[in-house]
């Protein structure tokens, strides 16, 4: 017998599924952990965002086999001290490439456009054209993290006329994107940008690789968007670039810490777009994974765990 826990708003679609496919499985579901009911030492597979969970629930779920995380992130997971290394992790990477780059998309657009004036002038009942706002076409975007997410985004810039660079630990030629550059020379990139797009995973390696150095090198008219992981970026240098108009603003979906607190800076900066991170929350997300965890439970009944898709190390 094989318990399944679904940890998320939306349990009762995975759920429904899970038992119509697999009708030996036992089925648990909550919302929040506040509502988990079952014996967390009987689960054996886990589906949840890793937002969701904390290492007391890792080192209470003793027999976990599998997680499968509901993101393409999994560094919530792999940051449980309690995680064992017999744990198989699988992320949902693949599915986020529309969502990210309409994400990048309107924030780009909130952020040239001035949506809070707009906002602020509808809400007043002034009519106030105000500057002239400025093309996206003709504009070098630079995107940081050339995954799934950051092709789809490159191609949709692309489409608006942009020129488009990547940015990424291996560079290589990919369509629609006019240069590659090596991670190692982000700050050189950043000075040609734009539109400088963060799409990096949250991982050792990343943490704070957009530096001070970075914001410095970037043009006084630059934008920065931030719809990877709060963690590689350096806010108070951010927030010091922005404050200063050392560059023009920025679109943020995500943070350090989440929910942002009431006292955080980034709220009263008047040339910063605050997105609570809802870049990957659209309607239909569960249809849009649910073939890969339904793939994903197949072969991991069969014992075919070795064939189970996007699997992390850890």
């Amino acid at each position: 017998m094989t318990n399944v826990l679904v940890l998320e708003k939306f349990a009762d679609v995975y759920a429904r599924e899970l038992e119509a496919r697999f009708p030996d499985l036992v089925v648990h579901k909550a919302a929040t952990m506040a509502d988990i009911a079952v014996d967390l030492g009987v689960v054996d597979v886990l589906f949840a965002f890793g937002i969701a969970i904390d290492d007391g629930l890792i080192a209470r779920a003793r027999n976990l086999k599998w997680i499968a995380s509901l993101a393409t992130g999994v560094d919530h997971f792999l940051r449980c001290p309690s995680l064992r290394r017999e744990t198989i992790i699988t992320s949902a990477r693949g599915i986020h490439g529309p969502a990210m780059r309409e994400t990048v998309a309107s924030l780009m657009l909130a952020v040239s456009r001035d949506a809070a004036r707009l906002a602020h002038n509808k809400a007043a009942h002034r009519w106030e054209r105000g500057e002239r706002w400025p093309l996206l076409a003709g504009k070098t975007a630079v995107v940081v993290g050339i995954g799934v997410s950051g092709i789809a985004i490159g191609e949709l810039l692309k489409a608006f006329g942009m020129r488009v660079i990547g940015v990424t630990r291996t560079p290589r030629p990919i369509a629609g994107f006019d240069a590659m550059m090596p991670t190692a020379r982000l700050a050189q990139a950043a000075a040609e940008a734009d539109y400088l797009i963060n799409v990096l995973p949250g991982s050792a390696e990343n943490r704070g690789i957009f530096s001070r150095t970075v914001f410095a090198a970037m043009k006084p008219g630059a934008v920065f968007i931030n719809v990877g992981r709060g963690e590689t970026v350096d806010e108070a240098a951010l927030i010091e670039g922005l404050r200063s108009r050392r560059i023009a603003g920025a679109g943020l979906d995500v943070f350090q810490n989440a929910p942002l607190k009431p006292d955080s800076p980034f709220w009263d900066l008047p040339n910063v777009v605050i997105s609570p991170q809802i870049g990957g929350y659209f309607i239909g997300y569960e249809d849009q994974v649910m073939p890969l965890l339904m793939e994903n439970m197949r072969r991991f009944l069969a014992g075919r765990t070795g064939e189970m898709e996007n699997v992390v190390a850890h």
